[in-house]
This record gives structure tokens, C-alpha cells and sequence, in this order.
């Protein structure tokens, strides 16, 4: 970390970086709103309110772990935590920017687990990419390789997660195979999934297959684990 990958913006390849993110990072992104330009446009205005609501409980977790100061600000700070309480449960935030992008493009909320898995509890992109006034693509699935690729770095087994009605099929397709409620990356898929990150040839061919999906079910919806939203209304097109 910080960790460059590709994404599509306006049909064309280029580079966003992820990092941990901080306190501010997450305040900043629990203030993001719906656009006055989504006004007239259903769907897109629903998308773009849940991305916010998840950003919103987002935030209001981490409370808890910064409160206990069981969170983690560096890829090296979670490493310190976890060797001085190898069952302790650690909280820690990612965002995406990019130089061409005003703000987060899009965060992700992960917990190391006591049993030392990864679970993803949120990950969602900026209203304005969900709810597609900027042309932007990927961010959603390069978000989850990236944490694939942190959980190969620290030794973890698995990484899962809550999948939604509507962010099941993106999952279904990450995977090969029928997700229902409940996701699970094992090991051997977690080193492929890493794997697209470290390799520039990868890389090229994960944004091929991002460009060639359809917007229905290109990217996750947020993912809402302690449910705090009903899955079926959340849609936040985590592009």
C-alpha cells in the first residue's frame, strides 16, 4: 500500500490508487450526497442514496473500533495489531482516489476476523459513479481484489461477505458458481484474485471484461452484513 490499478474512465484505461484510509477520509465520505442532476431519474437517484447510507454506516462503525483503538491506518499498523493479539478483531478502511477524480471514489470497510479471515462489510463507490454521471468502471471490482490481495499478504484463508439480491450475480460471475446470501473467496482463489493485481497482463484482461459486462451486473451493490438495510432494496452499483 498505496496499491495503483486500472479502471475505465469514459471507455478509455486508467490509473486510481488505493490506500488506508483515515479518520478524515471517512468523515469526508459520510458527507457525500445525492446530485440535483440525478433529479428525474429513479433508479439512478436510488443507487446513488444507497452509497451514501452505506458510506454513512460505514462511518458509524468505525466509531467503534477507533473508540477501541482497534483499528488500523497502515498495511504495517494491522500487522502490529494482529502479532500482539493473534485473535483480536481489526477494523480498516480503503479508498480510492484518483488525480483526475475530486474526492473518494470509492471505500471499503474490512474487519480482520479472530479466526484470521477477511470479511468485507461494506464496499461501495462515489454517488456520482453509481449513479453514472461520471463514466467511470471497475472501481468496485479492482476494490476486491485489492482486499484479496492484502489477504494474501497477511496469510488469511478466506475473505467473505453478505451478498445482496442485487450484488449476488456480480459475485456469481467473480466466482463461477451460485452465490445466495452468503460469499466466500477460499485460498486458492484468493491467490487468482490477487494475482490480477500483481500481473500487468492480468490487469489488462480484468479491465477487458469490466468494459464487456452490462451495467445491470457489472459491480456489487454495498453489502450491508449487519443488516442495517434490507438486501433486497440495496443497489448502490459499486462500479
Amino acid at each position: 500500500m498505496p496499491l495503483r490499478f486500472p479502471v475505465v474512465k469514459d471507455g478509455l484505461t486508467t490509473e486510481a490508487l488505493m490506500s488506508f484510509a483515515t479518520d478524515h477520509d471517512i468523515r469526508a465520505v459520510k458527507r457525500w450526497k445525492v446530485s440535483p442532476k440525478l433529479s428525474g431519474k429513479p433508479l439512478m437517484s436510488s443507487r446513488a442514496a444507497d452509497a451514501c447510507e452505506f458510506a454513512q454506516l460505514a462511518a458509524k462503525r468505525w466509531r467503534h473500533y477507533r473508540d477501541t483503538k482497534t483499528f488500523a491506518t497502515s498495511l504495517n499498523h494491522l500487522k502490529q495489531l494482529i502479532a500482539a493479539n493473534g485473535q483480536g478483531e481489526f477494523c480498516f478502511h480503503l479508498k480510492v482516489t484518483a488525480d483526475w477524480f475530486q474526492g473518494i471514489l470509492g471505500a471499503a470497510m474490512v474487519r480482520r476476523t479472530w479466526c484470521h479471515h477477511l470479511m468485507i462489510d461494506f464496499l461501495f463507490v462515489h454517488p456520482n459513479v453509481c449513479g453514472q454521471i461520471v463514466g467511470v468502471k471497475a472501481v468496485g471490482l479492482q476494490m476486491l481484489q485489492s482486499v484479496c490481495l492484502l489477504a494474501r499478504e497477511l496469510g488469511c484463508k478466506r475473505v467473505w461477505g453478505e451478498a445482496t439480491l442485487d450484488s449476488a450475480p456480480f459475485y456469481e460471475r467473480q466466482l463461477r458458481r451460485p452465490v445466495e446470501d452468503v460469499f466466500a473467496i477460499e485460498k486458492h482463489e484468493i491467490q487468482e484474485f490477487a494475482a490480477r493485481v500483481d500481473n500487468p497482463t492480468a490487469k489488462a484482461c480484468t479491465i477487458e471484461a469490466s468494459e464487456l459486462a452490462s451495467d445491470h451486473d457489472e459491480a456489487p451493490s454495498p453489502n450491508d452484513p449487519g443488516g442495517e438495510k434490507s438486501s433486497h432494496e440495496a443497489h448502490a452499483d459499486a462500479r
